[in-house]
């Protein structure tokens, strides 16, 4: 079965994302076996004054207990400077898919953080996950 079985946005504080701030998502539990993709969605109203996004993306599982991280980098204008995303006064971008298993039972948590350089990343309004079958 397709489709989309979670897709949650929170929003970020004014100021910007500090990297101490782990922006946490629960997954609930799972009535039957999910098998798909993770998407984290981005929504900017302002450049962040990089040409990408690096992120961490942790999956905790509970009962049984499993744990999955990964480094995924999001782009988010080209060579040009020109954007990537989406929209007109809000733009709307997408990491690439991570693997994601949430077997029949299961529920857990999924965490978000950014690993840029710089302690704020301003212009993310938003973050957002998406699990698709």
């Amino acid at each position: 079965m397709g489709g989309t079985w979670l897709h949650s946005y929170k929003s970020l504080p004014k100021e910007g994302w500090e990297r101490r701030d782990t922006v946490c998502f629960a997954l609930p539990q799972a009535e039957e076996d999910i098998s798909g993709t993770l998407t984290i969605g981005l929504r900017l109203t302002a450049p962040v004054g990089s040409q990408d996004i690096v992120l961490t993306v942790e999956q905790s599982l509970e009962a049984p207990a499993a744990y999955r991280c990964d480094t995924v980098r999001c782009p988010l204008t080209d060579a040009e400077g020109y954007a990537l995303g989406q929209g007109v006064n809000v733009i709307q971008y997408e990491t690439p898919h991570v693997p994601f298993h949430l077997s029949k039972g299961q529920s857990g948590t999924v965490r978000i953080r950014h690993l840029m350089t710089d302690e704020t990343v301003p212009g993310i309004t938003e973050l957002g996950v998406k699990v698709s079958r």
